[in-house]
């Protein structure tokens, strides 16, 4: 019966998937001139607009319909190869040989100032990164991402952190995780992703998918990427220096080899080559390498033709070799992508000369003549910029007036400058099946080669997959020690119910501790979170002993919140627990316990509150917020309970539980009772706002916040 079933799942699935209209597979090996594999380079069907790379041992398959297309095998250092290959067989093995490429000298290395000519290429790429920044306004793509994680050493540290952990990472082993997304890109920065297929045996939490996209949007026109300084950043002069390595003919373009060498040894700075595209002044390859914490991250990034002058990313190839204390693996991703329905954004518009290269004018000395409706302003505009971007040499300051003059044109096409809204950059959902496909589903979709080690690793996971076939990703069943949790804690997460439970542990740093007030303190804390559509709760208690004070203390916080637009949230805490005088910068109870215990300096001064209190929060409308509380409160005074000490001869260092304040009186610290109650209003005008989950939340505004 199982065999029907699968038979007729397998027809149906050949029938309606558009995988299955690829039935045509181009697949081979890249070498370079020697038969030495060629690993990691990329190949692009360029009526397809698809790309995807060779895998380690330099191997390489695409699955393309049927016709005649033309397939460009590149790699950094080596001569572009190009194919015009006809596909009617349903497997054709193409062996590519890719010669070292030579990049020619060019007999002038020295710019107008007694500089390296790549200078004047940076400066032209820096002045042209705002256009190419924003060329593309929209677009689709599918995009495979393969990860690999080899762990060559673990320290003794961390093995025995993770010995009781579920599916912990063992020496030696290859973990692999693939994933099949649908993306679509939406200016500036909108990125909606669709997990269509995943497969994965990373060890522990490593199986997230929400990182996957960061790998592919990154746009190296900006000036940075997280802490990262790119050497497009308009400011990358004061960080980096450039060398010029030759130039060489691809895509009917010079390209020019520039080397990025960083000025100082920071993290936040990249080193390696970028190839620039002479006249048009855009990225064709990048090969750089970031020294992270935990050891060099290398990036490389190949660019193909998806629309007329607009040169997206292709295939992906990152590389961290982590060595980081004791602790010694290697983690790889590969990307292949397909675009499809590409817009361009047709209100930047590109530099005159540009257009004169692309329509192969006869004449390109002179401007193109502006539109008649353009006004005298935006001709002057125009013109400057062609005069910049014909000169041979431009100064520093001519780069930031041909950048500013771009950056002003893209602002005037930038349709979301005057919205406050600013969209969720990246939104992830999972596809119910996502997990569920099966060997021959992946052999269909898959554009890069598994090596032997993966092929191994893939066998693992469809048997894994076949003895548990609803779960996520293949992975091992999860061990509950008691023990452990009761000691460490731990969290647990369910994404389906959006809920969140936590809990900390009888031997968290701050659950266990000591006071001269209290004594010794044992306790724990609890919380529970859920995500309903519209609103959210939110629960913490906690419960501790003064074993001193012979006393149970604890707290309760409630939160619940509602009106998602208007950020409403209303909350309930009440309490019997020992208080600092100095809650908001005082001594922390670890480090009074040290303190306390082996040198007698009990700095932490407490008072015991019994409180309820009442807060709301809401905002009427955008930029306004309204906070309104209320609290009653018995605060009790406090004296010392214990002198217990490790080393008694430091016993005589104790003093009695009062702030040490001049101020400070006994009528201060006397027992009374307290109401109370606030209301406080804050306005931001023009307050920027992001709506994650259906709720709002506040980003940030060029305006001062008032405050009554």
């Amino acid at each position: 019966m199982k065999i029907w079933i699968c038979l007729i799942a397998f027809i149906l699935l050949w029938a309606f998937d558009p995988f299955y209209l690829y039935g045509q597979v181009l697949k081979g090996k890249i070498t370079d001139d020697a038969g030495k594999p060629i690993p990691y380079a990329s190949i692009y069907a360029k009526e397809l607009r698809q790309g995807t790379s060779s895998n380690s041992d330099g191997y390489y398959l695409l699955r393309v319909p049927k016709g005649e297309f033309t397939f460009i095998f590149r790699s950094l250092g080596y001569e572009t190869v190009e194919q015009r290959v006809k596909l009617e067989a349903d497997e054709v093995t193409l062996n590519i040989t890719m010669p070292v490429k030579p990049f020619l000298i060019a007999p002038v290395t020295v710019g107008g100032k007694g500089e390296d000519i790549a200078y004047d290429v940076v400066r032209k790429a820096i002045a042209m990164a705002p256009y190419y920044r924003n060329l593309v306004s929209e677009y689709e793509a599918e995009v495979y991402l393969k990860g690999t994680f080899k762990v060559d050493k673990l320290s003794w540290l961390v093995k025995r952190s993770i010995k009781d952990s579920p599916n912990p990472p063992k020496e030696g082993s290859l973990y692999m995780q693939e994933t099949y997304n649908n993306v679509k890109f939406t200016a500036p920065d909108k990125f909606d992703q669709k997990v269509k297929m995943i497969r994965s045996n990373f060890p522990g939490e490593i199986n997230s998918t929400d990182n996957i996209l960061g790998f592919v949007s990154a746009n190296l026109y900006q000036p940075k990427i997280g802490e990262i300084i790119l050497p497009l950043a308009p400011y990358a002069f004061n960080h980096y220096q450039f060398k010029y390595e030759g130039y060489a003919f691809q895509d009917n373009r010079a390209l020019v080899k520039v080397k990025v060498i960083p000025k100082r040894k920071s993290r936040q700075l990249v080193e390696g080559y970028m190839y620039i595209a002479e006249d048009y002044w855009n990225l064709h390859e990048i090969d750089f390498t970031v020294q992270s914490l935990a050891g060099p991250f290398r990036i490389k990034q190949t660019f193909g033709e998806v629309e007329l002058n607009a040169w997206l990313p292709i295939s992906q190839y990152f590389d961290i070799d982590a060595n980081f204390l004791g602790n010694v693996a290697r983690i790889q991703y590969v990307t292949s992508i397909k675009y499809s329905n590409v817009k361009i954004n047709t209100k930047v518009k590109p530099p005159v000369k540009i257009d004169i290269k692309e329509a192969e004018a006869a004449k390109p000395a002179e401007p193109e003549p502006v539109k008649r409706n353009a006004s005298q302003r935006q001709k002057k505009a125009d013109y400057r910029m062609e005069q910049l971007l014909n000169k041979d040499n431009l100064t520093n300051r001519e780069m930031y007036e041909l950048q500013k003059l771009m950056e002003k044109q893209v602002r005037k096409s930038d349709t979301l400058s005057n919205k406050l809204e600013v969209p969720n950059p990246l939104t992830i959902t999972i596809d119910s099946s996502a997990a569920k496909a099966d060997t021959v589903a992946w052999q269909l979709v898959r554009p890069v080669a598994l090596d032997a080690e993966e092929f191994k690793v893939n066998r693992e996971i469809d048997r894994k997959l076949q003895l548990n076939p609803d779960s996520a990703v293949a992975d091992s069943a999860v061990k509950v020690n008691l023990p452990k949790i009761l000691y460490n804690g731990h969290r647990w997460y369910d994404a389906k119910k959006k809920q969140t439970i936590r809990f900390s542990g009888f031997g968290a740093p701050n659950e266990f501790r000591f006071n001269t007030v209290d004594g010794f303190v044992v306790g724990a804390w609890g919380s529970f979170g859920k995500q309903y559509q519209a609103n959210g709760i939110y629960i913490r208690q906690s419960a501790y002993y003064a074993f001193a004070r012979k006393t149970p203390m604890g707290e309760t916080d409630f939160r619940f919140s509602y009106a998602n637009m208007n950020r409403g949230l209303a909350s309930v805490r009440l309490g019997w627990i020992s208080y600092d005088f100095n809650s908001d910068a005082g001594i922390s109870p670890i480090t009074n316990t040290s303190a306390s215990l082996w040198f007698g300096r009990n700095y932490l001064k407490l008072y015991e509150n019994r409180y309820v209190s009442l807060s709301n929060r809401i905002d009427p409308f955008n930029g306004f917020e309204v906070y309104t509380s209320v609290s009653l409160a018995r605060r009790v005074e406090l004296q010392n309970n214990t002198d217990f000490i490790f080393y008694r001869q430091n016993v005589k260092w104790y003093t009695p539980n009062t702030p040490a304040n001049e101020g400070v009186t006994s009528q201060n610290l006397s027992t009374h009772s307290a109401f109370e109650g606030s209301i406080r209003l804050r306005y931001t005008p023009y307050y920027h706002y992001r709506i994650r989950d259906g709720r709002k939340q506040m980003l940030y505004s060029r305006w001062p916040t008032f405050t009554v």
